[in-house]
């Protein structure tokens, strides 16, 4: 496909694509955890656990590196320390990218040495800094655990930032955990809300078309105690709004899971039943194609896949969010399709709107201009 002169259509019009590669990459190396978070996707799925193959690790790093990107980040749907070659690929990978690690941080004392000599960014998941309420949310880990971890690595240098979901049974604790990031000296907190994954987590959610009303009050006190602390705090909305902006189109931006399939977003890294505004919505996985038979260029620069940031950037898609008839719409109940004739879509994807965030190199270097 020659990118300079391809022009998509778009409901009638015509739309001159982004001749930009890629500048970031997630990249999944295992869907195996040493926990079991009462949140996770993992719990709303029916695919096997895997890690990925150092053969096709090796393979997608010299595509990337071909590929102008510039920044890696190890995340996914697993815990990427768990994977038995992690100091291995820390390091091939650091060679040619700045690295970012998305953790539970229960590992970072045993992978000490390979996250301090070549990880640029860490993001360690705490949802509140009590550690009874901690502990319930992350099934399996201990608090305790996790400070010294995050406490070892400021002081070897690593720049670390909080990364909190938001629910109702923590979001009162959100002032403390300000205190707390404070206190371990992280550089941010990057806080998000919950994508329920089965029935009764829908009441802990706190987004939707009338947000609690506590939720303003607790979160302008939370952002003027990070100012006086000088720590970084990045908030969702909690409310949906007219404008709409996916952070991995709009950021260049793609993930890649443990098995090679290139997928555009976290959001649909693999399928799972996902409760959006307490309806439930069956999330597939969108696929442009798998980096253990294709070349990363071809993917890319592949027509469908072109057409897709298109619409992406474009706003191309209904508003099932806001829209009277959601409740009852049997179209939204996947993104398989929608109203407009899109297939697949982006119609409810909270990440579009801003109500759920993730790590990524957008927030440690464009936003804090570090």
């Amino acid at each position: 496909m020659d990118i300079q002169s391809k022009r998509i259509r778009v409901h009638g019009g015509i739309y001159i694509p982004d001749p930009d590669p890629p500048r970031e990459a997630h990249l999944e190396l295992t869907t195996a955890c040493n926990l079991d978070c009462e949140f996770c996707y993992r719990r709303s799925w029916n695919e096997r656990l895997g890690y990925m193959s150092y053969k096709l690790f090796r393979k997608i790093l010299e595509e990337l590196k071909e590929m102008g990107v510039e920044d890696l980040w190890f995340d996914g749907w697993g815990e990427p320390t768990y994977h038995t070659r992690f100091e291995e690929m820390a390091r091939d990978a650091s060679r040619y990218f700045n690295l970012g690690l998305v953790t539970n941080g229960t590992l970072a004392m045993e992978r000490m040495n390979a996250i301090k000599e070549n990880f640029s960014w860490v993001f360690v998941s705490v949802d509140a800094a009590n550690p009874d309420k901690y502990s319930k949310v992350r099934v399996g880990s201990n608090f305790s655990i996790v400070d010294s971890a995050i406490r070892e690595l400021v002081r070897n240098g690593v720049e670390v930032w909080v990364s909190s979901i938001l629910m109702r049974s923590t979001i009162k604790d959100v002032l403390n955990l300000v205190e707390w990031a404070s206190d371990v000296d992280a550089s941010g907190i990057l806080l998000s809300n919950l994508i329920a994954t089965h029935p009764h987590m829908t009441k802990e959610q706190l987004y939707g078309k009338l947000p609690p009303e506590e939720v303003p009050r607790i979160m302008f006190r939370a952002r003027n105690l990070a100012m006086l602390k000088s720590i970084r705090i990045i908030e969702p909305f909690f409310e949906y709004r007219t404008d709409r902006r996916c952070p991995f189109i709009e950021e260049r931006s793609f993930t890649i899971t443990y098995d090679g399939k290139v997928v555009p977003c976290l959001f649909t890294l693999h399928t799972f039943d996902a409760w959006v505004d307490g309806r439930k919505s069956e999330v597939k996985q969108i696929s442009f194609g798998n980096l253990g038979r294709s070349h990363l260029k071809d993917i890319w620069w592949s027509e469908e896949y072109v057409s897709f940031r298109s619409k992406v950037r474009l706003v191309a898609y209904p508003s099932c969010n806001d829209c009277p008839f959601w409740d009852g719409c049997d179209i939204a109940g996947s993104n398989e399709y929608d109203c407009w004739g899109n297939s697949p879509t982006c119609s409810f994807c909270p990440y579009y709107r801003g109500i759920i965030n993730c790590p990524r190199s957008y927030v440690v270097r464009w936003i804090v201009g570090s």
